[in-house]
């Protein structure tokens, strides 16, 4: 003889499951949360930064530039530095290293470009930048 459980029965052993499993993804979710190497930090930093490049967001991709440059090189004049002879379509990261307050980053910028007679044809470079520690934050390291 098969006994079925009541519908309350029922009812309590689906929420006991659904409250188990969502407490099992934040407890996978607070794991990930623990604090993060440097490499880890620029990493998502220099990928911000290009992602405002790719959009032509420049007074973004300039808050990231450490506070020196940012004195003397303000957010209008940013977009003065670049040409109008491609236009960046995707980066990847390739290698991030660091010490403590200076990080290399070795990247792949993808082009496509926009002058004669090479237009439409995309180009990969190649790019490594620098990036420093300064009050405890990284910026992307740029000479005057």
């Amino acid at each position: 003889m098969s006994t079925k459980p009541t519908p309350a029965l029922a009812l309590r052993r689906h929420v006991l499951r659904a409250t188990l499993a969502a407490s099992a993804l934040l407890l996978s979710a607070c794991a990930t949360l623990g604090p993060q190497t440097p490499e880890q930090v620029v990493t998502q930093r220099v990928e911000a930064r290009w992602d405002a490049m790719i959009a032509g967001d420049f007074k973004t991709a300039w808050s990231y530039s450490q506070p020196s440059f940012r004195a003397i090189v303000k957010a209008g004049d940013y977009a003065k530095r670049f040409g109008s002879g491609g236009q960046w379509e995707g980066v990847q990261v390739h290698d991030v290293s660091c010490a403590p307050e200076r990080c290399t980053v070795r990247l792949r910028v993808t082009s496509k470009l926009l002058v004669q007679p090479f237009v439409g044809q995309q180009m990969s470079a190649v790019v490594d930048e620098v990036w420093v520690r300064e009050d405890g934050q990284w910026w992307f390291f740029q000479a005057l």
